[in-house]
């Protein structure tokens, strides 16, 4: 059901003019005039479930589609957090007036979300009272570009560091103050390699994934007999926070500003943490860096073999760790998706989020 909707829910809106795309972290990304709108789908929904939603949105307005009723408090709740609710009732109704306007002809001047006009951030601009986006057609799309000031909204609530820079000098360009890869790989082009990998391309989707970067060096002499046995090494290797292995991702330079040619694009969040990724991290490489040896010795005739296991320590191992993102274009197609590594225009032979299907 809920596939059934989404492909009539995004017909709808692109019929209406917006540009409508499926998302890998939402449902479906709609914009039009320079406002967007991040739609989830649903069912009979919790006061919960829309803070996790709400805490989601990073830029425009959240609309929440319920398949089910929802409970009038848990409606002014989500309203309240500045989203759009639409029950089952709603969804019928706006449905219904799509199709209507399509026989009319007069589709493309349907508003499925209103922009902002009279009013600014919630207040109206005649009374300075905080005003509810029920009020306003069930809510505000905000703007993605235009501001009065420059503004800064956190990026996840895991990534305290992450914000994001008004642009001063490009309309359209968007500046990250994130430790990341440039990116390099144009959406045009990433579209153009993943074609062959997926035949029809219905979407292109810029993904910031996060990564633990880790450098270590160890220099280890262990004694046996009369014999020295060396290990020592050293290197720099990826573990993906998202899903905890080990990549072997390419990175060339990282900055810690990241620019990007608009604002659309899904941040991803953390799941592996620092002290999760240390000690993964740690345990490979004490296996990486274990020897297995043999020793023969003779004894009269006899010949005696021994076998015996030299690792190093915890406390051998100096390692360094930090957080930095790469951006991944997801090229999707009708029956799955190819990921291209927007820094170095590498394409991935494994996927770097679970929600991606490669075939």
């Amino acid at each position: 059901m809920k596939q059934e909707l989404l492909r009539i829910l995004r017909d709808v809106f692109r019929s209406a003019g917006y540009s409508a795309n499926e998302s890998s972290r939402y449902d479906l990304i709609a914009e039009k005039d320079g406002y967007k709108t991040i739609i989830k789908f649903g069912s009979d929904p919790d006061m919960s479930d829309l803070k996790l939603f709400a805490d989601q949105v990073l830029e425009g307005i959240g609309l929440y589609v319920s398949t089910t009723d929802v409970n009038l408090d848990v409606k002014h709740y989500g309203e309240n957090l500045g989203l759009i609710i639409w029950d089952r009732d709603e969804v019928a109704v706006h449905i219904g007036r799509a199709v209507l306007a399509d026989i009319e002809g007069t589709a493309s001047e349907l508003e499925l979300v209103r922009a902002p006009s009279a009013y600014s951030n919630g207040y109206s601009c005649e009374t300075s009272e905080p005003r509810s986006f029920s009020n306003v057609f069930r809510g505000t799309a905000i703007p993605a570009r235009e501001s009065a000031t420059p503004s800064y909204h956190s990026a996840t609530p895991t990534s305290p560091f992450a914000q994001v820079i008004a642009p001063t000098h490009a309309i359209n360009s968007v500046h990250l103050e994130l430790q990341a890869a440039p990116l390099k790989l144009t959406k045009d082009r990433a579209s153009v390699m993943g074609k062959p990998h997926v035949q029809t391309v219905q979407a292109v989707i810029l993904k910031l994934v996060p990564f633990w970067r880790y450098s270590y060096s160890l220099k280890v002499e262990k004694k046996y007999k009369s014999k020295i046995i060396d290990i020592s090494g050293e290197g720099v290797g990826y573990l993906n926070a998202l899903n905890g292995n080990i990549s072997n991702i390419a990175i060339n330079e990282v900055s810690n500003v990241l620019e990007l040619p608009d604002n659309d694009y899904e941040l991803k969040t953390q799941i592996i943490t620092q002290t999760q990724a240390k000690d993964s991290i740690l345990n490979m490489l004490i296996d990486e860096h274990t020897k297995d040896l043999r020793f023969d010795d003779t004894k009269g005739e006899a010949i005696i073999s021994e076998h015996k296991r030299f690792k190093p320590s915890l406390e051998d191992i100096k390692l360094q760790i930090d957080l930095i993102y790469v951006p991944i274009w997801e090229v999707k197609g009708p029956r799955n998706s190819v990921e291209l590594n927007a820094h170095t225009a590498e394409v991935l032979t494994h996927p770097v989020d679970d929600d991606v299907e490669f075939i």
